[in-house]
């Protein structure tokens, strides 16, 4: 009885350890290649949010946290549209700015049944942390860098120069930011 155990763990074995035939080799190879491609693609990543009428991105690696929204506290002597003022971030006051200025995105709209709606996003810069408020939020969704297509001629002037391309999302349209360029714009703004 053993010895038909070990005959047939054998053959298993031979069965197993045989070559494959170069066809299935080149499609195994193929397969995988596809998938690499796939994932390879689809490495972009952007934090997807809503700005008066405008969807906009930033890259999800700039976004620290998304908070409801918390009293802003005025500054003295600070009249600037995009400075609003400080906001209390888990114990740290926080600089909370306002993009629609910046961006001259328009005024706030409500959001959709089901949406979060107005929240408090807090940036991760390496200037220091800033916030600003959202009137909806979607969250991170990651595309292929090859579904971007350029920032046509009809984006408000103020948007376009920072947006770096177009990404399709269903039946609306993703404006991406470039962060560097919002960032230092910012910082310029507030000091």
């Amino acid at each position: 009885m053993a010895r038909e155990r070990d005959d047939a763990g054998s053959a298993v074995a031979r069965l197993l350890d045989r070559p494959l035939p170069r066809e299935e080799r080149i499609e195994a190879a193929a397969r995988l290649a596809q998938g690499a491609s796939r994932q390879q693609r689809a490495s972009a990543g952007t934090f997807v949010f809503r700005l008066g009428e405008e969807w906009l991105g930033l890259p999800a690696g700039l976004i620290d946290e998304v908070l409801e929204l918390r009293p802003v506290h005025r500054l003295p002597h600070r009249r600037d549209a995009v400075l609003r003022g400080l906001v209390n971030v888990r114990g740290r006051l926080t600089v909370c700015v306002a993009l629609p200025a910046l961006l001259q995105t328009g005024a706030p709209v409500a959001a959709r049944a089901g949406a979060i709606a107005r929240r408090l996003v807090v940036l991760a810069a390496a200037e220091g942390a800033l916030a600003f408020e959202a009137d909806e939020v979607h969250g991170s969704h990651r595309f292929d860098a090859e579904e971007v297509r350029a920032v046509p001629s009809t984006v408000a002037h103020a948007l376009a120069r920072f947006a770096t391309g177009v990404l399709p999302w269903g039946e609306r349209r993703i404006g991406l930011l470039d962060d560097g360029l919002l960032l230092h714009a910012l910082n310029r703004q507030i000091s």
